[in-house]
């Protein structure tokens, strides 16, 4: 089933907050996702393998301390998406020549937007890497892979970004909508079903319909 990339945003967006993150790293998940949906990327299936595996983790097990010059997580591997934010954070650093090394962390593919944030910001572009992968985001959004064969990989031991003064000639395409397998979709849409409001009966006299009244 295809998807427009509002509709990807949206699913995004209420699953990562169904999971117990912050609305404002719930948004950057939605975000995240769509960019990489529009790149023909697997966002949603990305996602929906982070937050089935972080479900129930604390915020504090999973986000960046640094030991020595690299990021690290206090339990595990760190989030994408937690590390993501704080990479948009530095991207004048980046730029500056004083790059980011991360350890042990799950789904490195949802950084790639995040690190597209940076380019932007930067007015530069920046390669980020892990192994078997590498990529250079341009600030007008465009990404080529020079190496791609581990982009999928559910986590990997170290990933790198730094300044990069590769042009970019053969840009991934770009897409306006997406395809999300069904299990994929069913799966986010389990978190996402996590920030309804549970039915009580007085909802339901005050939602649509008569309630107890009949007006006809």
């Amino acid at each position: 089933m295809t998807w427009s990339l509002n509709e990807v945003d949206g699913l995004a967006r209420k699953a990562a907050r169904g999971s117990g993150l912050s609305w404002g790293l719930a948004e950057d998940a939605g975000k995240a996702v769509r960019w990489l949906a529009s790149a023909g990327l697997p966002g949603p299936e990305m996602l929906a393998g982070l937050l089935t595996r972080n479900d129930g983790a604390a915020y504090d097990a999973l986000c960046p301390t640094e030991v020595g010059s690299t990021w690290s997580a206090r339990e595990g591997q760190l989030c994408p998406l937690i590390s993501g934010a704080a990479i948009c954070d530095r991207a004048a650093d980046i730029a500056d020549g004083r790059g980011i090394a991360l350890g042990a962390t799950s789904f490195p593919m949802l950084i790639l937007p995040f690190v597209a944030g940076a380019a932007r910001l930067a007015d530069q572009p920046i390669e980020i890497s892990w192994a078997g992968t590498s990529a250079t985001l341009t600030p007008d959004g465009r990404v080529e892979f020079s190496e791609d064969s581990t982009c999928r990989a559910e986590q990997t031991d170290a990933v790198r970004i730094q300044a990069s003064t590769m042009q970019v000639t053969t840009p991934h395409p770009r897409s306006d909508r997406a395809e999300i397998p069904e299990d994929i979709a069913g799966t986010l849409g389990k978190f996402a079903h996590r920030t309804y409001a549970p039915d009580t009966p007085e909802s339901r006299l005050a939602g649509a319909g008569a309630g107890l009244t009949d007006n006809d």
